[in-house]
């Protein structure tokens, strides 16, 4: 590989109350030092609510329809990266809106994929399941899934953070 610039990991990821944020700051803490990371927080241009009842009418029903939302600016171009980690929380079943404005915007053909999901109930399948569909032609090296890190903040969460971490290093190699 001489010439050839080695490729970058992207940790892309939404948060609304703070979990994601959470677990993306702790699993940036663990690679950044040993991978060339850059880390996007995607903000849709028009926010959420985030509180009330009408956060979940208004999140689950835009993650259900299927929103693309628009997004405020963020730097990626694709060929710089060869991993890339993706974060969302779980909303009605499904992954975040911005994640699929950005994975719609983006060529992922061949990238290698590492997702954490978060969630209030510990039930992420259907979100994997869907979140697979965006992803084809992806190689998937390393999940985690986590139950309200923010407001358990364990050690055995962040033993999991730790060993997902290793796994995203290890595929780079």
């Amino acid at each position: 590989m001489i010439g050839r610039k080695p490729k970058k990991t992207a940790l892309v990821y939404f948060s609304l109350n703070g979990n994601t944020d959470y677990v993306a700051n702790r699993i940036a803490e663990e690679i950044g030092n040993q991978a060339d990371l850059d880390v996007i927080r995607l903000e849709p241009k028009k926010p959420y609510v985030d509180k009330g009842p009408m956060k979940f009418v208004k999140g689950g029903a835009a993650a259900t329809f299927g929103a693309k939302p628009e997004l405020k600016a963020y730097d990626f171009e694709p060929k710089e990266y060869d991993t890339i980690i993706f974060g969302t929380p779980v909303w009605a079943g499904t992954f975040a809106p911005p994640l699929r404005t950005f994975m719609l915007a983006h060529k992922l053909k061949g990238k290698n994929i590492a997702l954490f999901i978060n969630s209030s109930s510990g039930n992420v399948d259907k979100c994997l399941a869907k979140l697979d569909k965006y992803l084809k032609k992806t190689n998937l090296i390393a999940t985690l899934s986590l139950v309200d890190p923010l407001r358990s903040m364990s050690t055995e969460d962040l033993e999991e953070i730790r060993k997902f971490a290793r796994e995203i290093l290890e595929n780079k190699e």
